[in-house]
């Protein structure tokens, strides 16, 4: 029995031949290289093989790998859930923002002092936009607010002057915009397609603050739909607007 070292040696160094034979068994060519280097030969085939099946469209074709449709489905789908995502964000911080706004209890409630009956009821206050409405304030419904049908891309005009400070997207309501105003009301105008001011910015009455709409799940068509709250309780706006 021969060495393992001189079996290894044949291995690499020996001469192996590759023919190409007729049905007649005579050869037609035939290619004589060493052992090592038909190692070589058959490792880099191999690495090609593996190259061409990992970077090219060819990995399409290997049994349950992910068609080119279904990976693109995949990143819509993940595309979406991130969107998702963000709008439930933005719908959580209008939430905090009127948690925020309601009185803390055990704590004097905020305002308590001004004359709110009179101030409210002056008909100090105008209507954000021209149109009929469509939806009057009910509590019982949980309708917080007036909805007043209006044309998209028309302006929305502050109430009353005030300080901006919230203006986001809401997943529910489209734009959002709402002012706090100097006796401690705070305007809500919702569905708007576009707003015109910043978080921060102080209006005077009658300033455009958006762009109407029918954005978000709770619209079924162009219209402003406005919230007024004061001491963390919804007063009906048309109240305050004189509005008969």
């Amino acid at each position: 029995m021969r060495p393992f070292s001189r079996r290894l040696s044949d291995l690499f160094f020996g001469s192996y031949h590759l023919l190409w034979l007729s049905s007649k068994g005579m050869a037609h060519w035939e290619i004589r290289l060493p052992g090592l280097v038909w190692i070589i030969v058959w490792l880099g085939l191999a690495g090609l093989i593996w190259l061409a099946f990992a970077f090219t469209p060819l990995k399409y074709t290997l049994p349950g790998y992910p068609t080119r449709a279904f990976r693109q489905k995949y990143i819509q789908l993940l595309e979406r859930v991130e969107q998702l995502e963000q709008r439930v964000q933005q719908h959580l911080l209008l939430v905090e923002e009127l948690r925020r706004l309601q009185p803390i209890a055990r704590r004097e409630p905020p305002f308590q002092g001004l004359p709110l009956v009179p101030t409210l009821q002056s008909g100090e206050y105008m209507l954000p936009i021209e149109g009929q409405i469509s939806r009057r304030f009910h509590a019982g419904q949980e309708h917080w607010g007036v909805d007043i049908t209006c044309n998209a891309g028309e302006p929305v005009l502050a109430m009353a002057e005030g300080t901006v400070i919230f203006a986001e997207y809401s997943y529910q309501s489209g734009y959002v915009i709402a002012l706090q105003h100097p006796n401690g009301l705070v305007s809500f105008y919702k569905h708007n397609s576009r707003l015109m001011r910043r978080l921060g910015e102080k209006v005077r009455q009658g300033e455009v603050l958006a762009l109407s709409g029918g954005l978000g799940a709770y619209s079924s068509g162009p219209h402003l739909h406005i919230e007024t709250w004061m001491g963390g309780k919804a007063i009906d706006p048309l109240k305050l607007l004189a509005y008969e």
